[in-house]
C-alpha cells in the first residue's frame, strides 16, 4: 500500500536517536526508501506510485501530490498561522497530500490532510521519537508502536453503523487527522470546510452543473492517470462506465480493462463493460471470482490499519482483482467508486423531500414527484407524507434531508481507501472522490442531481455522449447479494466460531443471540444478512490483531502515558 512514514528525534538525545536508526532500519527491510533526512528527522515512502515529498519552505514538508484547484486565486500560500496555511490549501489546492508544518528542530506542530482524506495521518510518539505515518503495519507496531488502549465504546458504535463514515479509530494513544482538518500535536482539531458552506452557493441552472462536471472530472481523471501504467474497472455500471468514458475522451488508453463477475447470472454484466471497452478501443478483461474460504488468517491479513477494512471483506474480489493488475503489470488502477454518492444513486423517498422544502406547491406540479415515484416503487402520496414529516430543521441554511443523506454517503466512501490485498500491488484511485468533484456535488441540489425523478439523471445526461445508449439507458445493475449470502452460508462453521466465540462476543458488543439466527443456513438464503456478518467480521479480525500486537510490543518500547 502506497504509504509514508515520518520520523523526528532530538539531537541531544543518545535513546531516542537509538529508536529512530531502528524504526529506519525496519523500514528499508520492508520496502521503504528515504526521499528527505536531515540532522533530527527522515521521511520514508513505499507502495505502487509511492508519494513524492517537497519542501514549500524550511518548516514545511508536503507528503504526496498536490494539484491546482479549479477554484484558485491567484497568489502564494501565507507564511504563518498554520490555520490561514492550512485554510489556503484547502481553498487553493487539491490532491492527495499531507502536510507538517515544523518547529525550527524539525518538530511537527501540526498537520494537515487534504479535505478528499486520499492519504492518511496517524501521529504519535514513543519514548523520545515522534512519528506521523499513513499505516500501521506490524513490523512498526513492534519496533516503535504507542501504548494503545481499545476504546470498547468506539467499537460498540462501529458494529452498530459499519456503513457510517470511518470517523475516529477506536485506539487510545494514536492520534488521528481527519480530512480537512489542521490537526495540532496537543491533540486539538479544527475542520477546515463545511457541507453547509458549499451546499449555501448551490448552482441555480442545470446546464451548468452539467458542464462544470464534465469539465471538473476531466482535469481530474488527466492528473491522477499521468505517467500512470493504467488500468480501470469497468463493472458495466453507470459510475465506472463514466469514468471509462472519460478517459477515452481525454486520449488515456488503458491498457488494462476489468471486468469480473460470480458463477451467478445477475452478476454478469458482460455485455455492458464490453460496449465501454470498445468505445475505448481496448480489449476487455474479464476474470471470474475463485471462491476464497474463509479464515482468521484471510481476514487478519488486511485488519492492520487503525481503522477496520472495508475493502478486505470481499475476499473473492479481492484476491481476483489483485491477480488480474499483477498479469497485466499495471502500477494504478482506476474506480467508479464514490459515484453512487456523488451522483445520487440512493434509493429514497428522501429524493422528493428536498425539493417539497425549497418549493412545495411548485414540487407538486413537477417531473420530479412521479419520477421519483417510479424510480422509489412507492406512492405519490407515500412522497408526500414522507417530505412533510422532515420539517425545516435549523433556518434556511440547514441542509435538506437528502442532502444530508448524501454528505453522509460521501464521507462514508473513506472506506474505499482501507487496506487490501489490491493495494499492496496498484495505486488504487478513485476519481469520483476528488476534492473538486466533491465540492460539485455539494453544491448541485439533489432535484438537479435526480433530473426528472431519475437517480443520477443529471449525470446520465452530461455524459451521455462518452456512454454506449445500453449503459446510458439501463435502470438496473449487477447484484452480488445472493452469491455473498450462499458463500456465507458454506462458511457457517468457521462463522459461528469466529463470532459467536470471539472477542466481540465476550465483550457484549456483539449480541449472540441475533448474530446465532442470522448464521442458519435458511436465513441467509430466504433474508440475507451476509454483508452485515462480514462487517462483523473485519471488526473481530481487528480487534484481535491489535490486541495480538499490544501483547507483542516489549515493555520497553511502550511510551509513557504522560508522552500521548
Amino acid at each position: 500500500m502506497r504509504g509514508y512514514v515520518f520520523l523526528h528525534w532530538s539531537a541531544a538525545d543518545p535513546v531516542g536517536q537509538r529508536m529512530a536508526r531502528t524504526v529506519k532500519d525496519q523500514a528499508r527491510l520492508n520496502g521503504y526508501h528515504r526521499v528527505h533526512a536531515d540532522r533530527t528527522s527522515w521521511v520514508g515512502v513505499r507502495g505502487p506510485r509511492p508519494p513524492g515529498v517537497h519542501r514549500p519552505r524550511s518548516d514545511w514538508l508536503v507528503i504526496g501530490e498536490v494539484h491546482i484547484h479549479p477554484d484558485a486565486s491567484h497568489g502564494a500560500p501565507p507564511l504563518q498561522p498554520d490555520l490561514e496555511v492550512a485554510r489556503w490549501y484547502c481553498e487553493n489546492r487539491w490532491g492527495r497530500y499531507v502536510i507538517l508544518l515544523r518547529q525550527p528542530d524539525g518538530a511537527v506542530r501540526s498537520i494537515f490532510r487534504d479535505p478528499a482524506g486520499a492519504l492518511a495521518a496517524f501521529h504519535w510518539r514513543t519514548g523520545r521519537v515522534q512519528i506521523v505515518a499513513s499505516e500501521t503495519p506490524d513490523w512498526l507496531m513492534a519496533a516503535a508502536g504507542p501504548t494503545i488502549v481499545l476504546d470498547w465504546s468506539r467499537i460498540h458504535e462501529m458494529m452498530a453503523a459499519p456503513y457510517a463514515a470511518p470517523g475516529l479509530p477506536a485506539l487510545r494513544g494514536l492520534e488521528a487527522v481527519e480530512p480537512g482538518a489542521l490537526h495540532t500535536v496537543d491533540g486539538c482539531g479544527v475542520a477546515l470546510s463545511s457541507p453547509e458552506a458549499l451546499a449555501a452557493r448551490p448552482f441555480r441552472d442545470e446546464r451548468a452543473a452539467a458542464a462544470q462536471l464534465r469539465r471538473r472530472l476531466d482535469a481530474c481523471a488527466a492528473v491522477l492517470s499521468e505517467r500512470a501504467c493504467l488500468g480501470v474497472e469497468l463493472s458495466g455500471g453507470l459510475d465506472s462506465s463514466i469514468v471509462g468514458g472519460t478517459l477515452g475522451a481525454i486520449g488515456r488508453t488503458p491498457r488494462l480493462a476489468l471486468n469480473t463477475r460470480a458463477g451467478r447470472r445477475e452478476t454478469d454484466e458482460t455485455v455492458f463493460a464490453q460496449a465501454v471497452a470498445e468505445r475505448l478501443g481496448v480489449a476487455l478483461t474479464q476474470r471470474f471470482r475463485s471462491e476464497t474460504p474463509y479464515s482468521a488468517e484471510a481476514f487478519a491479513a488486511t485488519a492492520g490499519d487503525p481503522l477496520p477494512s472495508q475493502n478486505g471483506r470481499d475476499l473473492d474480489n479481492d484476491r481476483t482483482v489483485a491477480e488480474a493488475c499483477r498479469a497485466a503489470g499495471i502500477d494504478t488502477l482506476m474506480t467508479g467508486k464514490g459515484g453512487d454518492a456523488l451522483f445520487f444513486q440512493m434509493h429514497t423517498p428522501l429524493a422528493f423531500a428536498d425539493l417539497w422544502r425549497d418549493r412545495p406547491v411548485r414540487s407538486l406540479l413537477s417531473a420530479h414527484l412521479p419520477g421519483v415515484a417510479r424510480w422509489t416503487r412507492t406512492s405519490t402520496w407515500s412522497l408526500i407524507r414522507t417530505a412533510r414529516s422532515h420539517r425545516r430543521d435549523g433556518g434556511p441554511a440547514a441542509l435538506g434531508p437528502a442532502k444530508r443523506l448524501q454528505v453522509a454517503a460521501i464521507a462514508g466512501g473513506q472506506a474505499y481507501y482501507s487496506q487490501c490485498l489490491r493495494t499492496e500491488l496498484v495505486d488504487m484511485v478513485h476519481p469520483l472522490m476528488a476534492q473538486p468533484l466533491v465540492e460539485w456535488a455539494l453544491r448541485t441540489p439533489v432535484p438537479m442531481l435526480v433530473a426528472g425523478g431519475r437517480e443520477r439523471g443529471l449525470a446520465r445526461a452530461a455524459f451521455a455522449d462518452r456512454l454506449p445508449a445500453t449503459v446510458a439507458n439501463r435502470r438496473g445493475k449487477g447484484d452480488y447479494a445472493a452469491c455473498f449470502n450462499r458463500q456465507a452460508a458454506r462458511n457457517l462453521p468457521f462463522l459461528r466460531s469466529y463470532l459467536l466465540e470471539g472477542r466481540l462476543a465476550a465483550e457484549g458488543v456483539l449480541d449472540r443471540a441475533v448474530m446465532e439466527a442470522r448464521l442458519e443456513v435458511d436465513a441467509l438464503r430466504w433474508t440475507g444478512g451476509a454483508p452485515e456478518v462480514l462487517a462483523a467480521v473485519s471488526l473481530e479480525a481487528w480487534v484481535q490483531r491489535w490486541e495480538a500486537r499490544q501483547a507483542e510490543v516489549p515493555r520497553s518500547l511502550r511510551a509513557p502515558a504522560r508522552d500521548l
